[in-house]
């Protein structure tokens, strides 16, 4: 009795599981807020936008160039747009607080004796300006007063350091060696050893710190034993060795395989009127450093310190 009219069914509308999971998960991270603000704003600012639009009054408009004339805009009282033209300035008026000269006018000129006219087409800048430089530097050289011009070199003291060496023959083609070790003193840098006949190694010279060797091994030499460090190549092709006072070293040289030992002993500073190094050339042939004094030990030097 109570209906009337047909029945009317609700339609069975299911919403799809990804926007059901994305509002469940916004609700729970609370962003919902955020993304209803998020929606206004995107419905609310073109219809703000168009709003300001279609408020500017007439006057404002641009004219048919594109750009306001100033008449049109001082009538009625508006803003002034004005083109720029951007360049560079007048170069008349960028200069016009320098005075022209003469590139070809000679400026710089020496000094005039008393009495003397100024030269022709001469003006009072350039005589201030020849005033005002300093004379002219004498360019003859004189010698120095009081001695000679270059030092003697016989007066000149050189400072080298030297080393004493123990040189022990082990063996030579495989035999036990039957020569005598034997203990070379104050030897100079460029030195062989065992010998000129078997340069194996050649004493350079010391470290910064005085307290080591340095010696250039030969590339005949085919192996080396001891506790010697290499300071230049690998361990199979050491190129320089730095050996310390008191620790032998051990050396295989040639293809007869001499086998000797060399121990530095000392390391001392030397102090001599001409340069001391081992002199080089024919090993059989005698020669004499001639005014070389007795090396001798400076008493003031420690390894180490800077001479």
């Amino acid at each position: 009795m109570l209906k009337r009219g047909p029945e009317i069914t609700m339609p069975n509308l299911k919403v799809p599981p990804f926007l059901e999971d994305l509002y469940y998960d916004l609700r729970e991270r609370h962003l919902l807020p955020l993304v209803v603000l998020l929606v206004l704003a995107i419905i609310a600012v073109p219809i703000a936008l168009s709003n300001d639009e279609a408020s500017v009054p007439p006057g404002l408009g641009l004219a048919e160039g594109g750009l306001a004339t100033p008449s049109e805009a001082e009538e009625e009282g508006k803003i002034v747009v004005a083109k720029s033209a951007p360049g560079l300035r007048d170069y008349q008026r960028r200069l016009k607080h320098r005075t022209p000269r003469d590139p070809f006018k000679q400026k710089f000129t020496g000094p005039t004796e008393a009495g003397s006219t100024p030269e022709e087409g001469g003006s009072g800048d350039s005589s201030a300006e020849a005033e005002s430089q300093p004379p002219p530097i004498d360019d003859t050289l004189t010698p120095p007063s009081g001695g000679d011009e270059s030092p003697d070199p016989d007066d000149l003291t050189y400072f080298s350091y030297a080393i004493d060496v123990r040189v022990v023959p082990v063996s030579s083609g495989g035999k036990k060696s039957k020569a005598k070790p034997s203990v070379r003193r104050r030897l100079p840098n460029l030195t062989m050893l065992p010998s000129r006949e078997s340069p194996a190694v050649t004493y350079m010279g010391v470290t910064r710190d005085a307290k080591k060797a340095v010696m250039l091994i030969s590339s005949d030499v085919t192996g080396a034993f001891g506790d010697g460090v290499c300071v230049a190549g690998g361990s199979k092709t050491c190129q320089l060795m730095a050996l310390e006072p008191g620790i032998p070293e051990t050396f295989v040289y040639g293809g007869k395989r001499l086998t000797f030992r060399i121990e530095v002993l000392k390391i001392q500073l030397l102090e001599t009127d001409r340069l001391n190094t081992a002199p080089l050339g024919d090993p059989k042939k005698k020669q004499k450093q001639a005014g070389l004094k007795a090396g001798r030990p400076r008493a003031d030097h420690r390894p180490g310190q800077p001479r």
